[in-house]
């Protein structure tokens, strides 16, 4: 039973002390822990150059990134991978996940499980749980984004999120050690952590039920619905896990979302959304495949445009 975190905050500062009283409960429940932080690596950041997605959907192989043996992005992986359990702890910045987490993140494309899986990569058929821990200056107001952000990336690592926490008005390093509840928090999402390890198929989400609008993803925020790509819809979309529903007012005068019957048809928790997804990316590729020549006729209009560019420094 392996459980590693991955901190994206300052070295010693209140995320990596919260990871750490988390791996303590997890030791003392049996695990094998391990601790890395992002700053320590070289990542280079994703330029959307598409050739992870090419080569899944259109050539029916493995994706991989074309920085792969270039940074220690496959380094960071192989842990991430190896672990039964993952703990993240990020401090929000504007409202959102620290920008080393984003970069972090935004590589995750070309070691998608979901993606691998639907091209027989048996290396990635195996469950894993995870927990996130966010943490910052402020009230849950100034953070707003930062859960719901890791936790998209998270479910798109086909991990299933067994508790997630925010620890709020700390701001300078060590400053979450005045604040005895949120350690007690943290502890308690280490042992989540290990039974939802233990019992993947019976765990559900362990922690606090209240914590957002979605009962599924308990993510705080809501969209309205859009036409999907083929076809259906739903009212009101929760924009995390892919649920759909709509609002309901009870008695006490409070709004609830409410999933549809088929509400979840295509979660990002069951693993539907994400299969779903694959075989849209693979039809809009075949329509630049098919148009080629017709893209590359009217890119020349832009190609020829040439704007005085700002240089940078050397």
């Amino acid at each position: 039973m392996k459980v590693l975190a991955v901190l994206a905050g300052r070295r010693g500062g209140n995320g990596e002390i919260l990871a750490k009283e988390a791996l303590m409960r997890a030791e003392e429940l049996g695990a094998e822990v391990k601790i890395l932080n992002l700053h320590d690596y070289d990542i280079r950041p994703c330029t959307g150059c598409e050739s992870c997605t090419v080569k899944f959907t259109q050539k029916h192989e493995a994706p991989e990134c074309v920085n792969k043996d270039k940074d220690d992005m496959d380094a960071i992986m192989k842990e991430w991978l190896e672990a039964d359990g993952v703990i993240v702890a990020v401090p929000a910045y504007s409202f959102m996940p620290a920008g080393i987490w984003r970069v972090f993140s935004d590589r995750f494309l070309a070691y998608e499980p979901n993606f691998h899986k639907q091209v027989g990569n048996q290396a990635y058929f195996r469950h894993r749980v995870g927990a996130i821990i966010g943490n910052g200056g402020s009230t849950r107001s100034w953070m707003s984004l930062t859960l719901e952000c890791i936790n998209i990336n998270m479910l798109s690592q086909d991990i299933k999120v067994v508790d997630q926490m925010m620890a709020n008005r700390a701001p300078r390093p060590g400053q979450i050690l005045l604040d005895d509840e949120a350690l007690l928090r943290a502890r308690q999402l280490g042992e989540n952590v290990v039974k939802g390890i233990k019992d993947y198929e019976g765990t559900g989400f362990l922690g606090d039920p209240g914590l957002g609008w979605c009962p599924e993803c308990h993510s705080n925020v809501l969209s309205l619905g859009q036409p999907l790509w083929n076809g259906g819809g739903f009212p009101i979309e929760c924009p995390i896990c892919h649920c759909g529903g709509d609002l309901e007012k009870g008695a006490d005068g409070r709004w609830t979302f409410v999933l549809q019957a088929n509400g979840r048809e295509r979660s990002m928790l069951n693993g539907m959304g994400a299969k779903d997804h694959f075989f849209e990316i693979k039809e809009t590729m075949q329509k630049f495949f098919m148009n080629m020549e017709t893209i590359n006729g009217r890119r020349k209009k832009y190609v020829d445009y040439k704007p005085e560019r700002v240089k940078a420094k050397v």
